[in-house]
């Protein structure tokens, strides 16, 4: 970023963000899925050890796998071993996960997790000055992309999600920025691409925008980028034989994955297992607009639907970065449909999109910058306001319910609950809501109403 308005803009968007992360983020364990991560935390400070047999944490856990007698969290260590050194930190201040869980779980969560969120948000203020839109609009898209979509409940809670996705959008942004730049971009952008893997496997599918945007760049950058992140994913590698005995995701290595109270649960994750035809359209149509859709969770993403259009329109400037993200998208959308379609997940909407969610919302800010009706900013506007409240429900509760239950439902009864028990931090929750829609709608107008950076703003590349 050039000069010092712009880093002090970033400065701000980080701490704003960091702050609704500390407004929000829970002092528990919420499911399994975070407690599994915990229970790790846990061993390494505790007893030294990544094996959770000793803490607390893993009792009554199902995320787990069982390798020579001994038991393990089934979730990919990097964000565990940041937790921990978090922790480690906060030790002298007498904070530990076994006298003080509650204060632990949040500050290990928001110090990790929350932290990532913020650098995401940063990130996405600063794709959009890269690709010379106006300050307001890529201020814009930057609440928009952590308000605005189901990174924020997400964020809430210690799992893995939007640190990957926050990953993969500084891989973009530096692959794309060493198209005219320095080489020190292109190993920023191999480093960030293997931090993707090694927070979810998942992540490894991000390696398809990196062959994109170096697809014409010389052997040199291409052997640059696979060497500063190959380290990350061969230490990812050596911890699942270390730990299962293969180098499989351990979800997936079902020989050693256990969860015995949810049989049936462990079918779903088969991988290949086969459905016939209308099985899988009900899935397609479930992850689009049904009871996990991406639109219909986030029904911001029509919006940026039409800004890959504008995006492709451009294609000298903006086409391969359309073509980079849409790719990687549908691959990974296939990816869930057919080889890892959880059913019976309880989470609310598809937590597997926000690894997506930030680099899916760098076609805001062309799409913003190209909208001049009436019309189509009232439409803007209302389905902004829409996922803003839908990604607040979110946060009360984004793991729970029954198996394949709706989001809307379980996420509902859960505040009405807790409007039930606790009616002044139900209040403050709705304030909250009430001053957000608002911020991000005012933020919105006023993207709406702004013209796009000329060439002589702000530099596209170097």
């Amino acid at each position: 970023m050039a000069g010092g308005v712009e880093r002090r803009t970033v400065m701000v968007i980080f701490f704003a963000a960091l702050a609704l992360c500390a407004l929000i983020t829970k002092p528990h364990a919420t499911g399994w899925n975070d407690a599994s991560r915990l229970a790790t935390v846990d061993a390494l400070t505790a007893d030294h050890t990544f094996a959770i047999d000793g803490s607390p944490f893993a009792i009554g856990l199902g995320d787990e796998i069982r390798f020579r007698g001994r038991t393990y969290s089934d979730k990919p260590p990097l964000l565990a071993v940041l937790g921990a050194g978090a922790a480690l930190a906060l030790a002298p201040l007498g904070i530990t996960l076994r006298h003080s869980p509650g204060t632990a779980i949040y500050l290990v969560t928001l110090l990790t997790v929350g932290v990532s969120f913020a650098l995401g948000c940063c990130y996405a203020y600063g794709f959009q000055r890269l690709l010379g839109i106006a300050p307001r609009i890529a201020i814009a898209v930057a609440a928009l992309t952590g308000i605005a979509t189901l990174a924020l409940p997400y964020a809430t809670v210690l799992t893995n999600h939007v640190p990957c996705g926050a990953s993969a959008l500084a891989a973009c942004y530096h692959l794309d920025r060493a198209r005219s730049g320095r080489l020190l971009h292109v190993a920023l952008g191999g480093l960030f691409l293997g931090l993707c893997y090694a927070f979810d496997a998942a992540g490894a599918m991000f390696a398809i925008a990196g062959a994109v945007l170096l697809w014409d760049a010389p052997l040199r950058r291409w052997l640059l980028c696979a060497a500063a992140g190959l380290p990350v994913v061969v230490l990812q590698l050596c911890y699942n034989v270390l730990i299962s005995g293969s180098i499989l995701p351990t979800v997936f290595n079902l020989s050693v994955w256990s969860d015995p109270s949810l049989p049936l649960h462990a079918e779903s994750m088969q991988v290949l297992r086969y459905f016939s035809p209308a099985e899988y359209l009900g899935f397609i149509v479930s992850l689009l607009i049904g009871a996990r859709g991406l639109f219909s969770y986030t029904p911001l993403m029509l919006v940026a639907g039409y800004g890959f259009v504008v995006m492709w329109r451009d294609r000298e400037r903006t086409g391969r970065l359309a073509l980079a993200i849409l790719a990687t998208s549908a691959v990974f959308f296939l990816a869930i449909v057919f080889l890892q379609n959880d059913a019976h997940a309880r989470n609310f909407g598809e937590r597997r999109y926000v690894d997506l969610f930030f680099v899916l919302c760098i076609p805001l800010g062309p799409a913003l910058a190209s909208i001049r009706t009436s019309a189509a900013r009232a439409a803007v506007l209302a389905l902004t306001a829409a996922s803003v409240a839908i990604a607040a429900l979110g946060t009360v509760a984004p793991f729970g319910g029954g198996p394949g239950e709706s989001g809307f439902v379980f996420a509902t009864a859960e505040f009405a609950a807790l409007a039930r028990r606790a009616p002044v931090q139900a209040v403050l929750d709705v304030l909250l809501l009430i001053v957000a829609t608002v911020l991000v709608l005012r933020l919105t107008a006023r993207a709406l109403g702004a013209a796009p950076a000329t060439a002589a703003e702000v530099p596209l590349r170097g």
